[in-house]
């Protein structure tokens, strides 16, 4: 069983020196071109590494690496991984990390074609997913049920170990059984049971489908199904498709360099200043400027195609001091320097930045400098936008709790006073435009590109115009600031809502963004900084926010006042038109009893509640493929079991050819038997 066939050997190590490199170039910094030329030599390598294990796996003669050789890397992995403690380097953390989950793939291996018994097999692959089947139902249970550290490290224990360990390795092993019983069987019961499976396969994919309709949870199944059909077929591609998710959600596009307009310098041309978060700093796009979307340090994710900083390149403007920042909330652009009410939360800058933002334009500019324009969108991660829509995105409908935010808006509302109060001490001859947040989605009829409900649609609708932008647009009126009030149908305009059928699938915001961050592996393969794109504008929809400020800005900007006497009747409600209520939670409180740890304890629980009730559809659909591709492989092994034994029994001698035209095929037969069974030889 170890070590024989040289050819398998080299196989495995053309695929782990391609893994490698495909690993080591899948970072930040690596031109296209070279991922795409590594990505390609290990999709070949992988391809014939799977290929040979499966032709091995025909007669049970899988190639496995000896149990010193095993012992030797099991030792060398360990001290990669611990060498983090000391050295604190998380690329060789996360090699040893790797070749560990390969030295596992080696050994569900030998567990499969290994010499146990096909009763040992069958009781250590039910006991396998009978226990991990127990932990995910505990998991599943006490999802979202408790708050702290400790509740959350159960719940990952949980989870990680049955879905992780548990329950692939135990239907991998139980396929292994049902495999070989199907392939000594008649053809018949392997025909049956793969028309069985594809039926009911079909028939819960197309029920989940008709249900949900949700291309998402739809390809989900079909990536599933994909892992399962992987495990079932005695190979190691589950490891091999693995690696290579990892590698390209790892991969982040080259950082874009900072231009001379967007460097601070006092050359006399029309300076804007751009304040404010995600949205303003071009969160959701392609490309970041350099050194702005590094894990663990500065992610600030200022985009060249953020609108502000298109906005600052062209007339009437020839720079733009670009301190946006993603994640940004008020006290991130409030100044130090300046006293703030008593009770408010101190201003601090976030992870990476030099300053807060105000603080960053002072020491470029300093207090007696005048900019051409400030323009500032805040407030929305105040508000707790963010974990908004995680909630929306997670089963149920998310306006359930709508409490937690909309009774929290006065708490914003301080906030931005606080804020709007420097700004004006610090640009007094300066004209502020407040720019509010685009509606992001269209409430007329059906959307099926995205897993909101028509009630969470209407939410996130009302949530974004008449609350968090009505209280913008108020507070900016206390002030005299300009309120941009056309970047709230920027995107409707332009027919790039979420939801809008004129934009054909394509619009100004993703729904789900799937990327990776730059910086150290550590950050880049944790899967926790995979989503920060999701819910932001990409670059259709900067270009249609570029479109509403444009149409709103003035050919002379002298004509421009500082500050106004009064806003337009009308653009927003009076404070006394809102009743004083008393907000459930904290909305800026990080602690458990805080508003966003509730929204996400909510969100846990309702993707439990999901496993509990609708989770049968799914588990129905891989059973079914599971059959199909048990069937499948059963009955290619027993057609290689046959073709074997054709080939290893020898060919019968001649008969004398008087002899062979007097006897029949029945004769010859008898005869070799007798012949056989005499010892007689036969010329």
């Amino acid at each position: 069983m170890t070590g024989t066939d040289h050819g398998a050997g080299r196989r495995t190590i053309v695929f782990a020196v391609t893994l490698s490199l495909l690993l080591g170039f899948a970072r930040s910094g690596a031109p296209s071109l070279t991922l795409q030329v590594f990505f390609t030599l290990f999709v070949v390598a992988a391809t014939l590494w799977i290929r040979g294990q499966y032709l091995d796996s025909l007669d049970h003669h899988q190639w496995l690496i000896s149990r010193r050789t095993a012992m030797v890397l099991i030792v060398v992995a360990v001290a990669l991984v611990a060498s983090f403690l000391v050295l604190h380097s998380a690329g060789t953390a996360l090699l040893g990390i790797l070749v560990l989950y390969f030295l596992a793939g080696t050994g569900v291996t030998w567990l499969r074609q290994g010499p146990l018994s096909e009763e040992r097999r069958l009781v250590l692959a039910l006991g396998l997913l009978g226990t991990g089947a127990v932990l995910a139902l505990i998991g599943v249970l006490v999802l979202g049920g408790g708050e702290g550290t400790a509740w959350v490290v159960l719940e990952l224990a949980l989870l990680g170990l049955a879905f992780f360990a548990l329950l692939p390795v135990g239907l991998a092993v139980f396929s292994e059984v049902a495999v070989r019983r199907l392939c000594a069987g008649p053809s018949p019961h392997r025909l049956r049971a793969g028309l069985a499976g594809l039926v009911i396969y079909l028939a819960a994919v197309a029920l989940m489908w008709w249900l949900t309709r949700s291309p998402w949870l739809l390809g989900a199944i079909v990536v599933l199904s994909l892992l399962v059909i992987a495990m079932t077929s005695t190979t190691q591609a589950d490891i091999a498709f693995a690696m290579a998710v990892i590698a390209l959600l790892g991969v982040t596009p080259l950082p874009a360099d900072l231009p001379v307009q967007l460097q601070p310098r006092r050359d006399g041309q029309r300076l804007l200043v751009a304040l404010g978060d995600s949205y303003m700093s071009g969160e959701g796009a392609s490309t970041y400027y350099r050194g702005t979307d590094e894990g663990g340090g500065d992610q600030c994710r200022r985009s060249p195609t953020a609108w502000s900083a298109m906005a600052g390149q062209q007339r009437p403007f020839g720079r733009v001091e670009f301190l946006a920042c993603s994640g940004a909330k008020t006290v991130n652009v409030q100044t130090g320097t300046l006293p703030v009410r008593s009770g408010a939360p101190v201003p601090e800058p976030q992870t990476g930045e030099t300053g807060t933002q105000l603080d960053r334009y002072l020491h470029d500019y300093g207090p007696d400098y005048t900019p051409s324009l400030v323009v500032a969108g805040i407030g929305g991660n105040d508000a707790g936008f963010s974990t908004i829509g995680l909630m929306c995105l997670a089963p149920g409908n998310c306006d359930d709790e709508s409490r937690l935010w909309t009774d929290a808006l006065p708490q914003v509302r301080a906030g931005l006073r606080d804020t709007y109060r420097q700004l004006d001490s610090l640009f007094p001859r300066t004209p502020i435009v407040v720019v509010p947040y685009p509606d992001p989605i269209d409430l007329d009829g059906r959307c099926d590109d995205v897993s909101l409900t028509p009630r969470e649609r209407l939410f996130l609708h009302e949530f974004v115009t008449r609350g968090l932008n009505a209280m913008v647009a108020q507070t900016a009126n206390e002030f005299g600031f300009y309120y941009l009030g056309g970047m709230e149908s920027a995107l409707a305009d332009a027919h790039l809502q979420l939801c809008d059928p004129r934009n054909q699938g394509r619009p100004g915001l993703n729904f789900i963004g799937v990327r990776s961050v730059r910086g150290i592996a550590e950050q880049r393969f944790n899967p926790k900084n995979w989503s920060h794109s999701s819910l932001h504008p990409n670059e259709r929809g900067h270009t249609a926010m570029l479109q509403a400020f444009e149409s709103w800005l003035p050919e002379d900007l002298d004509v421009l006042r500082p500050r106004l006497t009064a806003f337009p009747a009308g653009s927003a409600v009076t404070e006394a038109a809102v009743p004083r209520v008393e907000p459930p939670c904290d909305v800026l409180d990080t602690s458990p009893a805080g508003c966003r740890p509730r929204g996400m304890q909510w969100a846990k629980g309702q993707v439990g509640t999901m496993l509990l009730t609708e989770g049968w559809m799914g588990l129905v659909a891989l059973a079914g493929i599971w059959l199909a591709a048990v069937a499948f492989f059963g009955d290619r092994r027993h057609h290689s079991a046959v073709d074997s034994t054709l080939v290893a029994t020898p060919p019968k001698p001649r008969e004398k050819d008087a002899e062979r035209s007097e006897i029949g095929p029945q004769k010859i037969e008898n005869d070799s038997s007798t012949a056989a069974g005499s010892g007689s030889k036969i010329n």
